[in-house]
């Protein structure tokens, strides 16, 4: 199997510096000849679009604005080179406000058949509002499903092909996006999460990393004392990615200037990898 690996090294969507780095630096600790130690062709196509060439702001209502705009055109205009039906693509981000153009690319692709998989420690709903400015970081799921074309040309996604699965925070609003969170969270219902699926439809991952404990990975933007530990995200990823629907995967909020011993690295890729599994069912 064919994986193409992109980067998204941005921070668009955020408050402080450090997920722009993140892409370089899980190359640097060895995704490439990781993959390719388990037999995948891997081409590393380089990155989107650079962080450096984004405006920043921290003005009401969205922070940096249009940076995560600018950041989700760039995406889309590379909808056809990112995915296909035959590879596997690997997309390293980034702040999480990318799910945004990336699940864009992936629609424009594959078409309305599709589904978006988020393990995440939030449900990222957060609306625009005047009164504060937030970080487009948590408001991607709203620019996805609102009809909101002031912010983002794309229709609006219908919410009921959207699942979140183990967030330990609530949403301020659901908007009838599917959840599972962290305290309900066990294989049985990630497997029926993905039973009622439809089986012609294509699906994303997005990987938050905050979805893990800080022990697992001390390096997120937001390391949360809630989460995942090592056994339980690749039980849960392995089931994931042995699923054939599944054409691509994400992974954001890896604060990489925090980064000391490789740790947080080391385990990205160790969870990446795990699309070893779809090799082991003849995928």
């Amino acid at each position: 199997m064919k994986v193409n690996i992109f980067g998204l090294p941005v921070n668009a969507g955020a408050l402080y510096k450090g997920t722009e780095q993140s892409p370089d630096a899980i190359r640097k600790a060895g995704l490439v000849n990781r993959l390719r130690e388990a037999g995948f062709n891997v081409l590393d196509h380089g990155n989107i679009t650079e962080a450096e060439r984004l405006p920043k702001h921290n003005i009401s209502p969205v922070r940096n604005w249009p940076a995560p705009r600018m950041v989700w055109e760039a995406t889309l205009n590379t909808s056809d080179q990112l995915f296909n039906d035959d590879d596997f693509t690997i997309i390293l981000g980034g702040d999480c406000s990318i799910e945004v153009g990336t699940f864009s690319a992936f629609r424009k692709v594959f078409g309305e058949d599709v589904h978006l998989l988020v393990l995440d420690g939030h449900v990222d709903t957060v609306a625009p509002s005047g009164n504060q400015c937030v970080g487009a970081a948590g408001m991607g799921l709203w620019f996805l499903t609102q009809d909101c074309k002031v912010w983002w040309q794309e229709e609006p996604f219908p919410t009921e092909c959207i699942t979140v699965i183990g967030n330990h925070t609530a949403a301020e609003k659901e908007y009838g996006i599917k959840t599972i969170p962290f305290e309900e969270i066990n294989l049985e219902r990630v497997k029926q999460s993905l039973n009622i699926i439809s089986d012609t439809s294509k699906i994303l991952v997005h990987f938050d990393v905050d979805v893990l404990h800080k022990s697992v990975m001390p390096s997120a933007y937001s390391p949360s004392e809630t989460g995942l530990y090592m056994d339980e995200a690749s039980e849960i990823l392995k089931t994931i990615l042995a699923d054939p629907r599944v054409k691509g995967l994400e992974v954001t909020e890896f604060s990489a200037d925090k980064e000391i011993d490789g740790k947080s690295s080391e385990s990205i890729i160790e969870l990446l990898s795990l699309i070893s599994e779809r090799e082991k069912v003849g995928l």
